[in-house]
């Protein structure tokens, strides 16, 4: 055989193994993606649906709540159809069902449906326009990496793990598609916050017209508990009063409230109110503690139908916060240049600094100073703090400070005897702080020291 006869043998030979090879190749691809599809569509918990789901149940511990879908394509609670509802949760859950997937299945688990949370756990029935049921699922614990949830199907053996994103919608408690929040203020807007406690204070939180003093002080004001209006701590505001407030919701319904069970919302153990800038209000009253659960309270929304109990802790903190815990302790909050005459004075000596701001001059006893030692004096005088409440009568005179305004409004802070530690401060005919006796010690012997 020649040569050129074996090449073209070979040649052949290659060919035919190549389009072999290929045509395996093809075949194998195209297999594999038909078993891809295959193991995707084995992961589908229900069959591809188009329905238009009319009816939405959820069931847990044998209470369950019926959501039907309205003409104005809004949901309403069958039975409470005024009843004011998180539409999105509803529509979030129902869309987890139509595409439902498990990442991981267990074979015959639900023979022990309690160590996965399934005999308590939530049933979600969602059903056609015809009545007919689409989907069903009990959802019940998130697994321990909190990746997943665990879900069994009617009539089936097995336990499937679903993703934490479709297992939260689907594990909500029929009462958690209720609008559990008060009336709407923005609180970022607040014109006033109030606060009214049975047999005890009353105050508001308004915000400062002068605006934040420095920064975390003096944006809000306190109001009604003082002779004047406190400067408040921005940190403090929120933690104590605005931060619980703005927390509240409601966590239990009571639609038809008991015969003989005292709610304390005739004569309220507290009232809370907010008013922002754009005229929306919101007032929560707040009754007895739950007799069977001490840590929630009876509590009403303006606006609402019903009762409904709140977390105590958040309601407490309010209740318990102590207004001078809140306040900026200083009882002169401006700068120099707004005064035009600052007076420091006992029994025997008076020192006045008259300030020409303008010229940045000023005098003392009508003789010139100097403005560097006048600003160490001012800082001291700035320095004065209320460092508590005045808890009894307080003793003699031992000096004042007269600061008054360029508009001639005049602010007088009188110290008056107290105890070994501590003079009481008189603002302006009222004394319902101390501080330190040094406070005013120095000043005054500052001032009396350049006066000479």
């Amino acid at each position: 055989m020649s040569s050129q006869k074996t090449r073209l043998i070979i040649g052949v030979v290659a060919v035919v193994v190549l389009l072999g090879a290929f045509g395996f190749s093809k075949s194998y691809n195209a297999k594999k993606e038909e078993q891809a599809v295959l193991q995707e569509e084995t992961k589908k918990l229900f069959a591809q649906s188009d329905a238009k789901i009319k009816k939405y149940i959820v069931t847990q511990d044998g209470v369950s709540v019926t959501f039907n879908k309205q003409e104005d394509t809004d949901w309403a609670m069958e039975g409470l159809e005024n009843a004011d509802l998180t539409q999105i949760s509803i529509d979030q859950a129902i869309a987890c069902l139509e595409n439902l997937e498990y990442t991981q299945i267990i074979e015959n688990g639900i023979d022990k449906a309690s160590d996965y949370g399934l005999d308590k756990g939530v049933t979600d029935e969602a059903y056609d326009e015809n009545g007919n049921l689409v989907y069903k699922i009990t959802v019940g614990n998130q697994t321990v990496d909190q990746t997943g949830y665990y879900a069994c199907l009617e009539n089936d053996s097995n336990v499937y793990i679903i993703s934490a994103e479709n297992g939260k919608p689907l594990s909500r408690k029929p009462t958690a598609f209720r609008d559990v929040y008060p009336a709407y203020v923005d609180f970022s807007d607040i014109k006033s916050l109030n606060v009214s406690i049975r047999d005890g204070i009353s105050y508001s939180i308004v915000p400062n017209p002068n605006g934040e003093i420095t920064e975390g002080y003096g944006e809000f004001l306190l109001t009604g508990i003082y002779s004047f209006d406190v400067p408040v701590l921005s940190d403090e505001l929120a933690d104590n009063i605005g931060g619980p407030f703005y927390e509240i919701t409601a966590v239990d319904f009571i639609d038809t409230p008991e015969e003989g069970v005292d709610y304390g919302l005739d004569n309220p153990a507290m009232v809370l109110s907010a008013v922002d800038n754009k005229g929306n209000e919101c007032t929560i009253t707040i009754g007895n503690t739950c007799a069977d659960d001490s840590t929630k309270v009876y509590a009403q929304f303006s606006g609402k139908d019903y009762i409904c109990t709140v977390l105590k802790e958040k309601t407490d903190k309010i209740k318990n916060a102590k207004p001078f815990d809140i306040i900026g302790k200083y009882f002169i909050n401006d700068s120099a240049d707004v005064f035009s005459e600052i007076t420091v004075k006992d029994l025997e000596f008076t020192g006045t600094y008259s300030i020409d701001a303008e010229n940045s001059s000023v005098s003392l006893n009508g003789k010139p100073s100097d403005m560097s030692a006048f600003t160490e004096i001012y800082k001291s005088i700035a320095a004065v703090t209320m460092d508590g409440e005045k808890k009894k009568e307080p003793g003699e005179y031992v000096g004042e400070i007269v600061l008054t305004y360029s508009t001639g409004e005049v602010l007088t802070l009188r110290f008056l005897q107290y105890d070994d530690n501590y003079y009481a401060v008189e603002r302006n005919g009222v004394c319902e702080f101390v501080t330190g006796q040094r406070s005013f010690t120095q000043v005054f012997e500052a001032v009396k020291a350049l006066a000479q």
